[in-house]
């Protein structure tokens, strides 16, 4: 392992020692052959991939989901120990997972892929959006658009009004697909929306709510409203041939969850999605059972990073079990176990916020354990690391030590993978260690979801892994944040089958981020590793110049920070009039009244604690800890904090869909914590 190379440097590609770019790295096996474009047997389309699974493995099953038998509520009481001023908390019996064969899928889709055909005219290229959490149902509808060469508009359950009427209109859909409960979202915008006649809508999780049954009527006054299942006879009425689109056809309009300004449409390819479906392929089958493994689907499938894994696994057959944020564990179920139990995946996806609040969450049971048992613990983690890092056995270690963190997750987890932001090495290591190997993958909705990532078996830290086989990748200078390609830094640059098509309705800024020959600039800043590796070093919109001169990388800082056992999230803040920066930390309450037990802090409120200077010293203390143990620099150590007792979801508006902060509304939100804490610096 120590002397394998992960990537390789093409022949006369550049690097010279005055040139302003790296030379073109890409996987070994490409640099002869050429590029992966498509999945083996040439399957170039999202539909294709069905129809391939369908003709290896008719009959068996995949996409499974739980039905819900029972919802019950009960008041928690608040901190001062009052029943009534608690909040009400939904607790969900489940049924086992229900799957459905290919050979159901594909008659399924292709019924309903008629009726979306029939009630959009006929137009291929028609565009039909989907406005729903990641279920089932979702996946049945972009199958059934493929099956008529329509495009699928994303858009995130939590996009917010503004957003959903800026996707829908831009991409001029002309079916709108969504969960039940939605429906007062389409009633307060029903009126701005343009190019949309009809709705289709299921109902799933909750069923359909007293509020969504009133907006449910009025909708119908202005749309042709239609459940699912009228959908299906309409397409069983008025049968289609399958017309499934091209290889370079338009399979998504991805409108990203943007930090700032309107979301924009991203132009994904189908050859795209399955280029990289291809590199998938050539990169796990050692790794994966494709007969018994499972992968648990909760993430959005309006973000790329779902979408794309839930493509290959249609393809090769690793089976699909849908889930939910709030369903994981038993925490919100009663009678039943949580998904990760009931499904007991092979493979699980998450964002770092995910393996953020998993391992506080061991970690809170460690600290309950007497000081011996929490010394062996942390020994084992750091033994097994190493026994890891030289292909040394660790069975022992798993089932002495590790085995109820392992049963936690189902017990069956092979490869936990990370994508979205970057995940801090520790806590990495400590996944790795306390549950399954952790990968990091790097990707972007403008590369069809993925760039590079680890390669199943390396165990090294803090890279994201070499070029996938589907693209080349070379790193450019950006002088003006002081990084050269001479010293292998600099803005990765990314080119292949999987790279977007350009931005709808918006060629200048395709301009901007699209080179003429077929250069994706990403705006990371990357470097290489000695074994051929990625690694992600900056950001060029978030470095930070402070008062001394001296540059901060914001989403670095926060990557290192957020090892602190006390960080649900955390805000790094800074600006040119300060000398070290500050930061906004998250906490849920349930962390706040653990480690508050833990410390023998009293308080009567989770805001009243947050304010507790014996409670903020203590949570400064240990991102101190933090930064010593990433090397941080005199000028990254945080000059003071401040705590937001508020969970950050993107149902509040903290957060983007896929889990990156929203850093103006965060300093909003806690504008007075900010400025007392500035005061104090």
């Amino acid at each position: 392992m120590l002397n394998k190379l992960y990537s390789l440097c093409m022949p006369r590609s550049g690097g010279a020692s005055d040139s302003s770019e790296t030379p073109v790295h890409r996987y070994p096996s490409t640099i002869e052959r050429g590029l992966t474009d498509c999945a083996p047997p040439n399957v170039g389309t999202v539909y294709d991939a069905l129809l391939y699974r369908l003709g290896q493995e008719p009959d068996k099953t995949t996409m499974g989901r739980r039905r819900v038998l029972g919802i019950s509520e009960r008041t928690h009481p608040g901190s001062s120990g009052d029943e009534g001023s608690g909040k009400k908390w939904s607790y969900f019996r489940l049924s086992d997972y229900e799957w459905m064969t290919y050979r159901e899928i594909a008659q399924l889709t292709r019924e309903m892929g008629a009726g979306l055909a029939h009630i959009a005219g006929g137009l291929a290229g028609a565009r039909v959006a989907i406005y729903a959490p990641t279920s089932r149902e979702w996946t049945l509808c972009m199958l059934s658009c493929y099956s008529q060469a329509m495009e699928v508009v994303t858009a995130y359950d939590t996009l917010g009004d503004e957003g959903v009427v800026h996707a829908m209109n831009e991409a001029e859909a002309c079916v709108a697909f969504v969960k039940a409960d939605q429906m007062p979202v389409l009633d307060r915008i029903g009126s701005r929306l343009r190019t949309v006649k009809a709705i289709v809508y299921y109902s799933d999780f909750y069923g359909m709510p007293k509020a969504a049954e009133a907006a449910l009527e009025r909708v119908r006054g202005r749309f042709q409203v239609l459940e699912i299942a009228e959908l299906r006879q309409i397409g069983q009425q008025h049968p289609r041939d399958l017309h499934v689109a091209g290889h370079g056809d338009t399979a998504l309009v991805m409108y990203t969850s943007g930090t700032t300004g309107p979301p924009k449409g991203v132009l994904v390819a189908h050859g795209g999605l399955l280029s990289i479906c291809g590199a998938i392929h050539e990169l796990v089958p050692e790794c994966i059972d494709y007969e018994a493994d499972r992968v648990l689907s909760y993430l959005p499938l309006s973000h790329v990073l779902a979408f794309f894994v839930e493509t290959y696994c249609l393809y090769s057959g690793i089976r699909i079990g849908y889930g939910t944020p709030r369903t994981l564990t038993e925490d919100n179920v009663e009678g039943c176990l949580g998904d990760l139990r009931a499904l007991q995946p092979a493979v699980m996806l998450g964002v770092p916020q995910v393996w953020n609040t998993m391992r506080a969450s061991i970690l809170r049971q460690v600290v309950r354990r007497p000081w011996a048992v929490q010394q062996i613990f942390h020994g084992a983690v750091e033994l097994k690391t190493w026994l890891t890092y030289y292909g040394l056995p660790t069975g022992l270690l798993d089932r002495v030590v590790f085995r109820q963190t392992r049963q936690g997750t189902g017990g069956h987890l092979k490869i936990a993978i990370t994508g979205g932001a970057q995940v801090n090495r520790h806590v990495q290591k400590f996944i790795a260690a306390t549950i399954c190997p952790m990968i990091h993958g790097y990707g972007l909705s403008e590369a069809s979801g993925l760039v590079s990532v680890q390669v199943p078996g390396d165990v090294t830290l803090g890279n994201i892994g070499p070029p996938v086989p589907s693209v080349e990748i070379k790193l450019v200078d950006v002088p003006e944040n002081g990084y050269f390609a001479r010293d292998g830094r600099g803005e990765i640059w990314v080119r292949g089958p999987s790279v977007f098509q350009g931005y709808l309705n918006n060629s200048a800024m395709t301009q901007e981020v699209l080179t003429k020959d077929g250069w994706l600039k990403t705006g990371d800043i990357g470097e290489w590793t000695p074994l051929g590796q990625l690694a992600i070093v900056d950001r060029k919109k978030n470095l930070v110049k402070l008062a001394h001169g001296e540059y901060i990388a914001l989403e670095a800082l926060e990557s290192a920070y957020s090892n602190s056992k006390y960080v649900s999230n955390i805000c790094v803040c800074a600006d040119a009039r300060m000398t070290r920066p500050c930061a906004i930390v998250n906490m849920d309450s349930a962390s706040i009244a653990h480690w508050a037990a833990e410390a023998g802090i009293a308080y009567g409120s989770a805001d009243e604690l947050a304010a507790n200077p014996d409670f903020v010293g203590l949570v400064y203390d240990d991102l101190a800890a933090a930064a010593r143990q990433n090397n941080l620099h005199t000028q990254e150590l945080l000059a003071s904090i401040c705590i937001d007792p508020e969970l950050w979801t993107p149902e509040n508006g903290m957060l983007t869909a896929a889990s990156k902060l929203r850093r103006a509304d965060i300093q909003k939100h806690n504008k007075k914590r900010l400025q007392d804490m500035y005061a104090h610096m």
